[in-house]
């Protein structure tokens, strides 16, 4: 789901939505009242395209023929009882802090398989304890510098460190923000984009930790810092995306980034989160950047 057009007038924006209808793109428009403004959203992604060149077509010439579908439409919306049901979706008060407040919070699927997966290895690990079992997740068991359990096969390796946590708070912590942020990626994005942007930011920031900080590590926070930069970059330069993270949290994560480089006895993946962070705010930029040069 996306904000594609913002409108000053509600008329106008009316005009414009009813032919997205029209045209079988499932949208909706919202109000809001901060900025006395009406904004449409595209739910579906694969038809966001279509809506754009719409919407330049629209603003080029608003009162074209084609567009001009509200006449018979405009007076049953606010006659009728939308106010009460389909008013009520299509037509909201847009606050992005409070619209996510809202949200259902229930994580997608990936996300959802992401905690399980990571709560059962620590039970089965005993917390981080059991040696043999949390070798079997380590990128890799030798001290040399060298992946060479990667580079006989198993190329596994690369990805499951995310899934090892020694202790209550460092899963509890890491969980938390798999289910908040990564829950908003895949709900707005998809399991499939999700997915690839796990697997991607997972390598990079597993081998950033074993590149400067050696193997001995584990954990999803470099993942998390990912989701962060992500979710943050696109908050930021793209909000139209409908990603949101509050300003307080934002400073919170950084302040704790930039704590641990600073204090070196925490024993903390510090170059994961790095790699992590990188990758993230990376990604959201481009896309960002490639989303407003439409």
């Amino acid at each position: 789901m996306r904000s594609i057009a913002t409108f000053k007038e509600e008329k106008i924006a009316l005009r414009f939505w009813n032919f997205l209808q029209s045209e079988n793109i499932e949208s909706s428009l919202e109000e809001d009242e901060s900025n006395r403004e009406w904004l449409v959203w595209v739910l579906d992604e694969e038809k966001i395209p279509q809506a754009m060149v719409s919407y330049k077509e629209f603003k080029v010439t608003p009162n074209d023929s084609k567009f001009n579908l509200t006449k018979n439409i405009e007076p049953k919306l606010k006659e009728s009882n939308l106010g009460n049901h389909n008013k009520k979706s299509r037509f909201k008060n847009y606050n992005l802090r409070e619209n996510w407040n809202k949200k259902d919070r229930s994580p997608g699927m990936f996300s959802l398989s992401l905690i399980i997966t990571s709560v059962a290895v620590f039970l089965l690990s005993g917390m981080g304890q059991n040696a043999e079992i949390v070798n079997k997740f380590l990128i890799t068991e030798k001290l040399n510098g060298t992946l060479s359990e990667v580079l006989n096969g198993e190329i596994w390796r690369i990805i499951t460190p995310i899934f090892l946590h020694f202790s209550f708070f460092h899963i509890l912590f890491n969980m938390f923000w798999v289910h908040d942020l990564g829950g908003q990626i895949e709900k707005r994005k998809g399991s499939r984009f999700f997915f690839l942007f796990i697997f991607v930011t997972a390598i990079i920031s597993n081998l950033a930790q074993f590149k400067f900080g050696g193997p001995a590590f584990g954990g999803m926070s470099g993942v998390v810092y990912g989701l962060f930069g992500y979710v943050w970059i696109k908050c930021k330069f793209d909000p139209g995306d409908g990603l949101f993270i509050h300003q307080t949290t934002a400073i919170i994560m950084l302040a704790w980034f930039f704590l641990c480089f600073a204090v070196k006895d925490f024993g903390i993946a510090n170059w994961a989160h790095a790699g992590g962070l990188i990758t993230g705010t990376a990604w959201g930029y481009i896309s960002a950047v490639r989303w407003n040069r439409k």
